[in-house]
């Protein structure tokens, strides 16, 4: 792996700053910039085709209503295009929270590792919450050893167990 000097890293953050097609949630979120900051240090390397941006110490990535902390961040993507492949946060627990509509509804998740990515087959926007992984959303909370979010559709796509859940009631 080679590490770039601070004008590339420089360089890079402007890009994943301006970038907006990985993450969506409200319809308004996709269209907005993410934004990305950390309390500590930050490097950049390359592997093949892959830019790498690791940052370190109390991370936080928005991108409109999108929200997520953890302790470091690794955001990847593709050298010749300036594509984000995949954002991956690890924390003690990273924390996610997202408006699911215009009415303020909200989904908090909690994990040991988030990774946040666009399914290539079918354009979703996937989160995968792993290690003593919760989920929770107006209808419904799930705790799993991993969850698979589909964070367009508000659906849990996979929970590999063990998982125990609570559907909440809603009043007519």
């Amino acid at each position: 792996m080679k590490i770039l000097p601070i004008k590339s890293l420089l360089i890079l953050g402007s890009v994943c700053i301006c970038y907006s097609g990985v993450l969506h949630g409200l319809e308004s979120d996709k269209r907005q910039g993410i934004q990305f900051s950390s309390d500590g240090g930050s490097s950049m390397s390359t592997s093949g085709d892959i830019r790498i941006l690791e940052m370190k110490t109390n991370v936080s990535v928005t991108q409109g209503t999108l929200q997520i902390n953890g302790d470091e961040a690794i955001f990847e993507y593709k050298a010749t295009t300036n594509e984000l492949i995949r954002v991956t946060v690890h924390g003690s627990p990273v924390r996610y929270q997202q408006q699911l509509d215009e009415n303020g509804g909200v989904v908090t998740g909690t994990s040991e590792t988030l990774l946040l990515y666009t399914e290539d087959s079918t354009g979703q926007t996937l989160l995968e919450l792993i290690g003593t992984a919760n989920i929770t959303t107006p209808d419904s909370s799930m705790k799993c050893a991993s969850i698979v979010y589909l964070a367009d559709q508000n659906i849990i796509r996979d929970a590999p167990g063990p998982c125990e859940g609570v559907f909440n009631s809603q009043s007519n």
